[in-house]
């Protein structure tokens, strides 16, 4: 099978790191990046007291980029979600505990992508995904599906990753630092990311974690590559 390619325009991208980003991040009109404590201002206090740390850093690069989206498609994706609201639920279950309606419902993957959604007043169609190790670049295809489909109305693509439990260690491939990226699909495009999958390309997996891999391409000139189990993503943005 022929690699596949996709020309993909991008209007605005944002990415939060809670700590000093790894690789070193540019800044000017089209990408915004933070360090530090996630700006979430915006969200109501009844919300955000609520919010673990990657709901904030999700939120807060989704409202850096895409302030009014009111019926924007909108594709939220992360690996483990918030893993720790997950197993602090699962230990009252095994205690025989009565589980806490607050924690199970911002447990469940997609409860950042309906938080975005009741907080902007977003009738959009929204997307919460997981695909392991290449979650990040099939969450981006998904995006770029929704754009194909209809071109006149941009698509909020939000990607986060938190480092796993300390339960979860033992088994983490690599160290992941808290962080989020968002990208805003749509044109006038400011930037064409050309990114192609290629099935046949296999071979011993990449070690970094891909979003991290990826926003590399945004301050380099030459074309990157990452490598999954299925094959080997290319990046190129120009």
């Amino acid at each position: 099978m022929s690699p596949r390619a996709f020309e993909i325009p991008l209007l605005r991208a944002a990415v939060w790191f809670e700590e000093a980003p790894q690789p070193e991040m540019p800044m000017d009109s089209f990408f915004d990046p933070s360090v530090g404590t996630a700006d979430v201002a915006y969200v109501a206090p009844l919300y955000r007291r609520r919010l673990g740390r990657l709901a904030r850093g999700m939120l807060h690069c989704a409202g850096r980029i895409c302030p009014e989206p009111r019926d924007m498609r909108v594709v939220f994706a992360s690996r483990h979600g918030e893993m720790e609201r997950t197993v602090a639920v699962l230990r009252d279950l095994a205690l025989g505990a009565e589980l806490s309606p607050t924690l199970f419902s911002l447990s469940v993957h997609n409860s950042v992508a309906g938080l975005w959604s009741i907080l902007k007043e977003n009738r959009g169609p929204s997307t919460a995904l997981a695909a392991g190790p290449e979650t990040f670049g099939w969450g981006l295809l998904d995006a770029f599906a929704a754009i194909e489909e209809n071109p006149s109305k941009p698509v909020l693509f939000v990607f986060g990753d938190d480092r796993l439990p300390d339960l979860f260690q033992p088994y983490a491939p690599a160290e992941v630092v808290p962080h989020a990226l968002a990208l805003l699909l749509g044109g006038p495009a400011e930037r064409t990311l050309t990114m192609t999958w290629d099935s046949e390309a296999v071979g011993e997996p990449s070690t970094a974690p891909q979003s991290l891999h990826f926003l590399r391409t945004l301050g380099d000139s030459e074309p990157l590559s990452w490598r999954g189990r299925g094959g080997t993503w290319n990046w190129h943005v120009r």
